[in-house]
């Protein structure tokens, strides 16, 4: 699981580059440099006084420095590998809120030729005490929902898995791959919730947000929350990122309490543009490729000179499970498609204890990754549509299957030996025509004049990307509005072949993020 991207903060480490390509430093004044790295190279950071620079020594000792203070670093193709540090160049936003991962420490030492042993325990300790300061700002910084506040989030997921089944039934997506992100779609409609002047487009938007009719500023307030406990993972287990920005043109009078709100509940950038210009179509490309770590490479829109304002978001999510799948059990298997073809697929092969649920009409197994996220794969029972298994599960309080043993004090573990295609998949959703079938049709048919006066919405898009391999899972979306106690156990396990149409979510029950939901039709798609 390869990441693209690097943002250089004060993460300090080293790595050994696995093959000939470039190095690209991007300098918040402009500045640019572009260094080919060989493969005998070693790149890392080292501190000079209270200055990070990044050094990359050649196989004859010589070295050359570049600054690295609020660098953009990326690498062609392949990412450079760490050599068994923890801390590494694919890990994205190392200091947060003051906490750094500082494995200088363990960097030197390997420089000076210390054992091997003895650098790792100095990288292990490194990460203890940037998972206790991590540990501590999530404490002091501890935000709670209200009992109102959990409501809307779970009724508003409820309202994205109506919408992402509406989507799948779409002639377009009925016999296709789709993966659809609630969480991206939910900001989007929040900050559009900022311009509503018009009772009935603001009471369909606040429905579908969980609570019709919710005060805006409790609104603006419970996503506020949202977007600190985002901000507040720690990096060094879930790269979670997420990113708002309105695209303004130039010369257009907008409301002022509208950019302020967005600005000040939801960290958005706004940025003054001509949408007559071909350049702004490549800053709004950058700025959706910058913040999905290369996953969603474009906006995807067309230059439209009519366009007043774009509202975005973009979401990320990468993490390793916790329980890696070894890659020497991945065998080909076979999948029988929607269309019925039968096809061969790679198929990951584990034995996972617990985390199994069973239903009228499906299996479900969970797959941990860190910080509370895990992705559920659920396979409907043969000829059963994936879809309708949707209405019987509550992904914030799923019920696992557990039996005791009549004849002794004894529980039964369920344990799901899971054989699962490996999928990398993206997708396209015009979610106007759904989204009015669900009753947002004022949203599309009235202005939105505490934005400016007389603009509306033209349609809402979303480009989403999700894949897994052995080691994790990752994904990313773009939203755009132009516009258990201890106990004896006895282990019986259970055949989880996914080899029929099935659907996977990637959510997290604690904060009640819905961040995917995708219907696998194909995995060799």
């Amino acid at each position: 699981m390869k990441r693209h991207i690097l943002s250089i903060m004060s993460l300090i480490a080293a790595c050994t580059v696995s093959a000939t390509q470039y190095m690209h430093i991007n300098l918040p004044d402009g500045k640019e440099y572009d260094i080919k790295i060989e493969k005998t190279d070693n790149v890392s950071h080292v501190k000079q006084g209270d200055e990070v620079f990044i050094k990359v020594t050649r196989k004859d000792n010589t070295f050359s420095l570049y600054p690295s203070t609020g660098a953009e670093v990326t690498f062609d193709e392949e990412i450079a590998r760490m050599d068994g540090d923890h801390s590494n160049w694919n890990v994205l936003g190392m200091d947060v809120e003051g906490c750094v991962l500082d494995t200088s420490r363990a960097n030197f030492m390997r420089l000076a030729g210390v054992d091997q042993w003895e650098i790792e325990r100095a990288l292990m300790e490194a990460q203890q005490i940037y998972n206790s300061c991590i540990w501590a700002k999530q404490k002091e910084n501890k935000i709670q929902y209200s009992d109102i506040e959990e409501k809307t989030l779970i009724s508003s997921n409820k309202s994205a898995t109506d919408l992402f089944v509406e989507i799948s039934n779409n002639e377009e997506f009925r016999k296709e791959n789709l993966i659809f992100s609630p969480t991206s779609l939910q900001y989007a409609l929040a900050m559009l919730a900022n311009g509503a002047d018009d009772d009935d487009a603001y009471a369909e938007i606040t429905k579908f947000l969980g609570n019709q009719d919710m005060p805006l500023d409790q609104l603006n307030e419970l996503y506020k929350k949202r977007l600190t406990k985002m901000q507040m993972v720690n990096p060094s287990e879930v790269q979670l990122g997420i990113a708002n920005a309105v695209f303004l043109q130039n010369g257009i009078p907008f409301g002022k309490n509208f950019l302020q709100n967005i600005e000040d509940f939801y960290k958005g950038s706004a940025n003054n543009v001509d949408f007559t210009d071909d350049s702004t179509y490549v800053v709004m490309d950058k700025w959706a490729s910058d913040n999905t770590n290369g996953m969603i490479p474009t906006i995807g829109l067309q230059k439209n000179p009519s366009l007043w304002l774009v509202l975005a978001n973009a979401l990320s999510f990468q993490s390793e499970w916790e329980d890696k799948f070894m890659p020497e059990n991945t065998k080909p298997g076979k999948f029988l498609t929607s269309e019925g073809d039968s096809v061969i697929v790679d198929k990951m092969n584990q034995a996972f204890e617990g985390n199994y649920a069973e239903g009228t009409n499906y299996q479900l197994v969970s797959l941990s990754f860190y910080e509370g996220f895990q992705m559920n794969v659920i396979l409907p029972n043969e000829g059963i549509d994936p879809l309708s298994t949707l209405a019987e599960i509550d992904f914030d309080n799923i019920n696992y299957k557990y039996d005791e043993n009549p004849n002794q004090d004894v529980m039964i573990v369920y344990c799901p030996i899971l054989s699962l295609p490996k999928f990398n998949i993206d997708t396209k959703i015009d979610l106007k025509s759904a989204m009015c079938s669900l009753g947002l049709t004022n949203t599309f048919e009235s202005y939105f004049n505490n934005i400016a006066n007389n603009v509306f919405v033209s349609k809402i898009d979303q480009l989403a990307h999700l894949e897994i391999d052995e080691d994790g899972a990752k994904g990313a979306a773009v939203t755009v509005i132009p516009m258990v106690g201890s106990c004896l156990k006895e282990y019986r396990y259970i055949d989880f072949d996914v080899n029929r149409p099935f659907i996977v979510t990637i959510n997290n029950p604690r904060s009640h993020e819905l961040l995917f939901l995708g219907l696998i039709n194909d995995p060799t798609k």
